[in-house]
């Protein structure tokens, strides 16, 4: 089976993945449909990161000025301890200064709106949810809630970590549970210090992130080590984060204050242990269905952005379509298995409680040549994807 332009691509899922690969193959001239769960197309959630790998493809599709337009490019990336000390601290500009394309933090909700924007609503269909598909010789079927279908020649589920398209590949199991959750918020706030600084804050199973998204608004986090799915109620949340973090310094018990408790936004911290294969005859996976990863490295949007590019280089350039998803895996799974794999480690560090783990692990970041760190940040955010042709 192999794909020509007047047939269809069915991408179920029209987050930020999903509306990536839509614009590279409108760009390609190839045929797609989006199908969304959600009774009307739109994110939610706080800041994403948006690292110089995805720019440089939203700058191939036509995006990255939008980008630019609405974020702020960032330039050092900090480590600190609660106490107020500098563990360590990474010039990402200058390490990835062979690219314009720059780092951003933005809001996710900014980033979605940005892709829809490039797409003509008619090819997005709302209140779609995937229930079942179906794979003969001529094609795929996709069933949806609604009742409705829709047939094409290859599924794309780009559906999320609980993806209906990767239990049908490969049955349901339960994501992996980090052992922390996560708060998030989005606020009016003048920064610290520096406009163009990513700083975490750790301590005793607990960290603290502040990033800005403009001169006067920034996104934060907090991941603190919990039981899996203790949520805390919306009015309650405010108050429970600033008993946590009391004591510490950087600001944050203002940063928390300033943030009315129904906008803190909760999630437990989950992934899934990489797989190698994400396809299966026409169906295959992008983005957090294919590979989810903890948010340590702000790497899952930008890893499912590459994700659109090469899957969609790989079906303009392969004869079938089952060389082309073989192609794709290939591709991504060495690179996006690693970086899942860092970033749970990383996790697993930020758990320790005792004082004397936190000291080693104080120096061991504090004793971390820059050059490795360096590696680091070029390996993640310093890959290119490619063009589409």
């Amino acid at each position: 089976m192999t794909i020509k332009k007047n047939e269809s691509v069915l991408i179920i899922g029209g987050g930020i993945g999903g509306l990536t690969l839509a614009i590279a193959l409108q760009q390609a001239g190839i045929s797609f449909e989006v199908f969304e769960r959600a009774p009307e197309l739109k994110e939610v959630g706080a800041g994403v990161g948006v690292w110089t790998n995805a720019i440089k493809v939203l700058d191939r599709l036509g995006v990255g000025e939008r980008i630019r337009a609405i974020g702020q490019p960032l330039q050092i990336a900090e480590m600190c301890s609660d106490k107020g000390r500098f563990l360590s601290s990474a010039n990402i500009a200058e390490i990835l200064g062979e690219s314009e394309a720059g780092c951003y933090v933005l809001h996710r909700a900014e980033l979605h709106a940005a892709l829809a924007e490039r797409l003509p609503k008619s090819v997005i269909k709302t209140d779609h949810g995937c229930v079942r598909i179906e794979e003969t010789q001529k094609g795929v079927t996709v069933h949806f809630a609604n009742h409705q279908s829709a047939k094409g020649t290859i599924v794309v589920g780009a559906d999320g970590i609980n993806s209906v398209v990767r239990a049908h590949l490969w049955g349901r199991e339960k994501p992996r549970y980090s052992g922390q959750t996560c708060f998030r918020g989005v606020i009016n706030f003048q920064f610290p210090d520096d406009a163009h600084t990513l700083r975490e804050i750790q301590g005793a199973g607990k960290r603290f992130g502040i990033c800005p998204l403009s001169n006067n608004r920034i996104y934060w986090f907090s991941a603190l080590n919990a039981p899996e799915g203790k949520m805390i109620d919306f009015q309650e949340r405010q108050k429970f984060l600033l008993a946590e973090y009391k004591d510490w310094l950087w600001e944050v018990p203002k940063i928390i204050a300033a943030t009315p408790s129904e906008k803190i936004l909760q999630n437990d911290l989950v992934d899934r242990v990489p797989i190698k294969r994400w396809s299966k005859g026409a169906v295959t996976l992008l983005g957090d269905a294919a590979h989810p990863t903890t948010p340590n490295f702000g790497q899952g949007a930008c890893m499912a952005i590459e994700d659109a590019m090469i899957l969609t280089r790989n079906l303009i350039k392969n004869a079938t379509v089952q060389d082309a998803l073989q192609s794709y895996e290939q591709t991504r799974s060495k690179r996006t298995s690693k970086i899942v794999n860092q970033s749970w480690t990383f996790g697993t560090l930020a758990k320790w409680k005792n004082p004397f783990a936190i000291r080693l692990r104080e120096l061991l970041i504090r004793a971390t040549p820059e050059f490795v760190m360096q590696q680091i940040i070029r390996q993640q955010a310093g890959f290119d994807a490619g063009n589409l042709y």
